[in-house]
């Protein structure tokens, strides 16, 4: 048994996710490529070289190559594989997810996500047909990788003064980041620094809560901004100078005022604040909404040739540095952007807040059929199908959508005015009618 998720293979470690499913997904990935070289990473968790090892024995199997990098941060995987012109990446981890969690996940020869689920590389795996063959493993150092990236990031950047940053990197795979931050002359402070799958420091996932103690660093060392890493940092939480988390939307909308302009395209998460209409639309750019993934935003950012994506679970995508999602390109250009600027907190609070609030709704039964309900229910308000039900007026937002992982329904409203209570009462009736 195992969890194939909408753009991942994820499960619990020992039960879900077993070396026999591990080995079997990497020769489903080796016959799936015509040539059949790939880049291999993973974050720190403790079931991580298990899963690792088993996974490329069944990529070799196929004859397939693998140039085997250890822990190391899945953007920096991805632009391996971008610039190395690999066939693909393959990356063990399952995010920020707890501990005892594992999974894989797959990036296209050109760094970005891959939707899997649209290859043969599925069918492959469910009938059990594999390629034959005797591939042969390369082991890479991780922090030959970081100076490349390092290297190419360096060019396409220019800072007014020297940065101090409170790094926050969760005893995962970041940890061996410092040496990019150092290259480029910030004064990093990094917190939970030691590699260690169980997490200790602050759990696997950056939040508010989590990111208390590296918010109160960023102001006690004064330091201009911070940033919070999940265990394969693909993700980013920004803390401004006063040690409060700036969410992701604000984050897109200060780079896309500052680096880009009239005409270009931002791609947004379908749950995103409408936050980013409301700023970046009188300024001339295109928003476009992407149902909720970070794979899916990838895609929508590489098609619609977009110069930024956000989701708002932080996942930040520029493609000016490479199509996959990297919150160290993020944190960087943020940096270029405050160097130029007094400080991060005055950007922030230029632009409003909205109120905003989400409830869950357990369910039995089909979310589908409850979905299809909503939809008949709702059709007078017009709502948007790209993913789950969303409803837009001029003073605020509602989006419903099911859950991917659990039985309930997600409902989240924002709005400018003061009534959000009001419409979570309102939409979350709607809810509850089409359950009956």
């Amino acid at each position: 048994m195992t969890v194939f998720r909408a753009y991942d293979v994820r499960g619990v470690y020992g039960t879900e996710l077993t070396e026999d499913i591990a080995k079997k997904v990497g020769k489903a990935l080796g016959s799936y490529l015509p040539d059949g070289r790939i880049t291999l990473g993973r974050d720190t968790r403790i079931s991580g070289p298990s899963v690792e090892r088993a996974f490329l024995e069944g990529a070799l199997s196929t004859g397939c190559n693998v140039e085997s990098y250890g822990v190391l941060p899945i953007p920096m995987i991805s632009f391996e594989t971008w610039k190395g012109g690999y066939n693909a990446a393959a990356y063990i981890s399952a995010s920020h997810n707890p501990p005892e969690y594992n999974g894989i996940r797959f990036r296209t020869a050109e760094g970005y996500g891959m939707l899997y689920h649209q290859t043969e590389m599925m069918d492959l795996y469910v009938k059990g047909v594999f390629r034959e063959g005797e591939g042969r493993k390369i082991d890479r150092a991780p922090e030959d990788a970081i100076k490349r990236y390092a290297d190419y990031v360096e060019r396409k950047l220019e800072f007014e003064r020297p940065l101090r940053v409170v790094l926050d990197m969760g005893n995962g795979s970041a940890c061996g980041m410092s040496m990019l931050y150092q290259r480029l002359d910030f004064d990093g402070r990094v917190i939970n620094g030691e590699p260690d799958g169980l997490f200790p420091g602050r759990g696997p996932a950056p939040t508010e809560e989590s990111l208390k103690e590296a918010a109160k660093n960023v102001v006690k060392t004064g330091a201009d901004y911070g940033v919070g890493f999940d265990p394969d940092a693909d993700r980013g939480l920004v803390i401004d100078d006063r040690g409060r988390i700036v969410t992701p939307e604000k984050v897109a909308v200060i780079l896309a005022r500052e680096r880009y302009g009239p005409g270009d395209k931002v791609v947004a998460g379908f749950d995103c604040s409408m936050i980013v209409e409301r700023e970046l639309e009188p300024l001339g750019m295109e928003v476009i909404r992407e149902r909720v993934g970070d794979v899916y935003v990838a895609n929508r950012v590489k098609n619609e040739g977009a110069v930024l994506g956000v989701e708002r679970s932080a996942h930040f995508f520029l493609s000016e540095f490479q199509y996959s999602d990297d919150p160290f390109a993020m944190s960087l250009a943020l940096g270029e952007v405050i160097s130029r600027n007094e400080k991060l907190s005055d950007l922030a609070d230029a632009i409003p807040d909205y109120p905003y609030a989400q409830k869950s709704i357990w369910i039995e039964g089909s979310p589908a059929e409850v979905m299809r309900r909503l939809e008949g229910d709702l059709a007078p308000l017009e709502p948007d199908t790209t993913d789950g039900l969303k409803i837009c007026t001029e003073s605020y937002s509602v989006l419903i959508r099911p859950s991917n992982t659990e039985p309930l329904i997600r409902l989240y409203v924002e709005t400018a005015g003061d009534d959000v209570d009001e419409l979570i009462k309102r939409f979350e009736g709607f809810i509850k009618g089409a359950l009956k």
